[in-house]
């Protein structure tokens, strides 16, 4: 069984408490990575408290309490992010106290967010030494840490629920309550100071019954209140209310009213009772209301996620998996040549939804964001519309467009987000369009300063109804009960769309109707830029890059040799580091043009060994260090110059991002030649 399949089993099951869940994990995890110990700590100042604990060991017990200098999770929460090493005793923190105290050779762990504090770590551990670590478990441990953060956060909320109440009971016993008589007979009504206060009377106001009846609401809580003063005056009965009224001064309140009746000979002489403004204690019960949903919506948010992930995963997982097999055994090269392009794309699709799954995570967190460079739109869209006729050429569709812009039109924009855009919309017109056309009409109007770029994309599919066109841009939703079974996807596309669009200052609109199709309209408004000089390129032929030195930093054998392929593509055979410590070492004995730096790898990471080979100066001034890295987001350029490296290499490697990288250090090689023949 998959490991998400797996987590998803344990965190799913609701016949288990938190605790329950939370122990069913650590066991869980102790198998995942063949690891003895597992804790999950709570961290303030340096003080380290076991909270959960599942190992062999009777002295590591809930409760415990350590120095965080003498554990291995200071290096962690140092780090704040997940880290890994296999073998203690052969690297940097062999003469950890941790280490010496307990020989612990192997860990792996990752802090704990909740809301946007450090809470503590959840970490695994053993004595002996364990095979390296793969990117694979520290995805695993963060997903533990996650879960983790996510079910602290709901219990604080809880506990904070709890408060709330007990503080209103509080207030409720403390509260001044106001007091009132009615003599029946004279029909006079009597009200204490307070009870005029509630009302916003002047204390020397005397109203009448029918003045006080007036105050209530017109309908159900006037006619409530009067019957309620019938039922005492006719059978006895005693009353608490909770009515809304409005004040003198026009203000709406919330009363709590008491009565109840006063006998003399068997007939009812008088009605007396308190009565008490509760507008702050009905808002706040409202209030908790809405947060109560809204923890319930998240909750049902997050199990909706990682069931639709796990089942979107399986498909192209599947289709990796048995095309390569099949093409292990095939021996036609057609077919086995068939078997690798249809498992290349499943690997896109897999790469596509990681790539949502990302980006709804910031959306989440706010952290969404543009990076906006000099781009001519006009070989942007005609590079969309040449895709889109691919796109439909598989399926019984037209596709017809209208593009009406400049020859060039230049803008400082995100072109990457900007394609997302577009192509998400017409991938989902085509995907819920099996017969008749997909329309896109592109055209711009333009001011001194600004290009106002509209995107239209009509399609003749299964259209929606206003319900589904009003949940359109909600995470997860996929239009009628039967779109997402039948069509598949995650849901995050539109919603991801709505946020880009917002982003760029602009606006997104919706027609449609059931059974009719849909048409989509975009607004953006661009600011205009001027057009850049033209960049010498080299061509195929020219591209011949073999007097770059490189070396390339990577502890994954699959992603060595997939680099290597690529780079002999260049006639490039680059020295090959397994690490960042080894790396350090091979640039002591040579000078690189240009060094290609995984950023999590054992014994030392790449953002360490780049800062090292700076400070230390180890490196030319021409050289380039690239840093490679699945998560584009986890390195700010900023960052990137701190540590001393130029530039970025996003996994998977994209072919053409390694040429234009390959394709700027040969140039930046020439100048520095250039300028050296000149003194």
């Amino acid at each position: 069984m998959s490991f998400l399949r797996q987590f998803h089993d344990i965190v799913s099951k609701q016949n288990l408490s938190t605790d329950e869940k939370i122990q069913a994990l650590l066991k869980f995890g102790l198998e995942v990575f063949d690891l003895e110990i597992a804790i999950v700590s709570e961290v303030l100042d340096s003080q380290y408290t076991i909270l959960y604990v599942e190992s062999e060991n009777p002295e590591l017990t809930p409760h415990c309490q350590f120095d965080l200098t003498g554990t291995y999770c200071v290096h962690t929460l140092n780090a704040d992010k997940a880290l890994s090493f296999h073998h203690a005793g052969s690297s940097e923190i062999s003469t950890h106290p941790c280490y010496q105290d307990f020989q612990l050779e192997s860990y792996i762990g990752a802090p704990i967010r909740v809301a946007n504090r450090i809470f503590g770590t959840i970490n695994f551990s053993a004595a002996k030494i364990s095979p390296p670590f793969t990117t694979e478990h520290i995805d695993y441990v963060e997903l533990f840490a996650q879960w983790l953060g996510f079910e602290l956060a709901r219990r604080e909320s809880e506990s904070k629920l709890r408060s709330n109440y007990k503080t209103l009971e509080k207030m409720e016993q403390v509260a001044s309550i106001g007091s009132w008589r009615i003599d029946l007979p004279s029909q006079q009504v009597f009200w204490s100071n307070e009870t005029k206060r509630i009302h916003n009377l002047n204390l020397d106001d005397n109203p009448t019954l029918s003045q006080w009846m007036r105050f209530f609401s017109e309908g159900t809580n006037r006619d409530t209140f009067s019957k309620a003063i019938s039922d005492a005056i006719n059978y006895g009965q005693s009353w608490v209310l909770e009515l809304r009224a409005t004040t003198k001064q026009d203000r709406t309140i919330w009363v709590s009213c008491h009565g109840e009746a006063e006998f003399h000979h068997g007939e009812c002489t008088s009605l007396i009772g308190s009565l008490q403004d509760i507008t702050s204690d009905v808002e706040l019960r409202e209030k908790l209301k809405l947060q109560k949903l809204e923890a319930e919506r998240l909750l049902s948010e997050r199990s909706l996620l990682l069931a639709k992930i796990s089942h979107e995963m399986r498909t192209p997982l599947n289709g990796i998996n048995g095309l390569l097999l099949n093409a292990m055994d095939e021996n036609n090269y057609t077919k086995k040549t068939e078997d690798i392009q249809l498992a290349l794309r499943s690997t896109e699709i897999l790469t596509g939804l990681v790539n949502e799954i990302l980006d709804f995570s910031k959306i989440s967190q706010e952290g969404l964001s543009l990076v906006c460079q000099p781009c001519d739109i006009v070989p942007l869209i005609d590079d969309q519309v040449e895709l889109s006729k691919q796109l439909v050429s598989k399926k019984d569709v037209q596709f017809v467009h209208e593009i009406s812009l400049s020859q060039s039109c230049w803008v400082n924009c995100d072109s990457t987000r900007l394609n997302q855009i577009i192509t998400n919309l017409i991938s989902n017109a085509v995907k819920f369009t099996d017969s008749g056309a997909v329309e896109l009409n592109v055209h711009s109007e333009e001011s001194t300063s600004c290009l106002y770029l509209t995107i239209e994309v009509r399609d003749t599919g299964i259209g929606m109804s206003s319900t589904s066109i009003s949940n359109l841009f909600e995470p997860f939703k996929q239009g009628e009960n039967e779109v997402g079974s039948h069509f598949g996807g995650t849901g995050l596309g539109m919603s991801i769309v709505k946020e880009l669009i917002e982003l760029m200052q602009g606006e997104i609109r919706v027609t449609s109707s059931l059974g009719e199709g849909s048409h989509f309209f975009v607004n953006l408004p661009l600011q205009k830029a001027k057009m850049p000089p033209p960049k010498e390129t080299l061509t195929h032929a020219q591209f011949d890059a073999s007097k770059l030195r490189v070396l390339l930093v990577e502890d994954n054998l699959i992603n060595q040799k997939v680099m290597t392929s690529f780079l002999k593509k260049f006639n490039i055979e680059p020295d090959i580091a397994s690490n960042g410590q080894i790396a350090i070492h091979n640039c002591e004995q040579v000078c690189y043009d240009i060094i290609f730096m995984d950023s999590i790898m054992p014994v030392m990471d790449g953002l360490t060994a780049a800062k090292t080979i700076a400070k230390r100066n180890l490196k030319a001034e021409h050289t380039h260090i690239i840093a490679m890295t699945a998560n584009i987001d986890e390195l700010s350029k900023q960052h990137l110059a701190e540590v001393g490296m130029v530039d970025m290499l996003p996994k998977p490697i994209d072919f053409m991002a390694l040429a234009r990288i390959l394709s700027n250090c040969l140039e930046q090689l020439s100048l520095c030649h250039n300028e050296y023949t000149k003194l």
